[in-house]
């Protein structure tokens, strides 16, 4: 029994730290473009360096067996961002608000929980092989998941004025690291492939790319807060490079 209750476990106590993030909604509203810009720059480096220097490689060490040749690999993987972007696209248009930043904290919230499905499913997986290297891998994917909080946290908030809003949501995505544990323990550890690692984690790079790009990015620069802005990506920066 304790090779499902330890793993799973500790894969939701990853992913529920993603609401630590909803802190930074008690602190003076009088400081919204500050904070706003902050943290939209937060989000950016974030979501873009974990797709790049995390999912990417290591998507494609899944997939370098599976698909082929280097040049086939690279192909397949483009495509996998291409439909990564179309996705940020058709969801957006779903949304039936004009208010750009509760656009961008549902997307985060959608994006970011497929993003932690898989990374619930290997947290499980490590954890069900060898429980201290569960625990190494849980404990960084927590840290991570503070700045991926306030991704979703802020922009819901300030574009609803409701805490519990804000909370819900971050629940909803903090959820993707319990989902895919149970898959990975239940469903998936008889026919989990590398071809479906592989398409999973490149697919939700390439979503995560989009929504920092496109949307996150371009809704930081609007506020012409710069050095908050900076300060952001500065930070995004170190809080990846101390968990990957």
């Amino acid at each position: 029994m304790n090779e499902y209750i330890y793993p799973l476990l500790i894969s939701f106590i990853a992913g529920i730290a993603t609401i630590i993030g909803n802190l930074l909604l008690f602190i003076n509203p009088k400081y919204k473009e500050f904070l706003i810009s902050f943290a939209l720059g937060l989000s950016f480096s974030v979501m873009f360096l974990i797709s790049v220097l995390d999912l990417i490689p290591e998507g494609l060490r899944y997939g370098l067996g599976e698909v082929g040749e280097s040049l086939r690999l690279f192909i397949f993987s483009l495509i996998l961002l291409l439909f990564g972007y179309i996705i940020v696209v058709l969801i957006e248009r779903k949304i039936k608000s004009n208010d750009s930043l509760y656009k961008i904290g549902v997307l985060s919230m959608i994006s970011l929980l497929i993003h932690n499905i898989p990374e619930g499913i290997l947290c499980a997986l490590t954890s069900s092989v060898d429980i201290k290297i569960g625990l190494k891998f849980s404990l960084i994917i927590m840290i991570h998941n503070i700045p991926e909080g306030i991704c979703i946290s802020l922009p819901i908030y300030y574009a609803t004025k409701s805490k519990l809003k804000a909370l819900f949501y971050t629940l909803i995505s903090s959820m993707g690291e319990f989902i895919g544990a149970i898959l990975a323990l239940i469903l998936l550890r008889p026919i989990l492939s590398n071809m479906m690692l592989y398409i999973i984690l490149v697919l939700v790079a390439g979503i995560m790319i989009s929504l920092s790009v496109f949307k996150i990015l371009k809704e930081g620069l609007l506020y012409k807060r710069y050095k908050y802005l900076i300060w952001g990506i500065i930070l995004g920066i170190v809080v990846v490079y101390l968990t990957l």
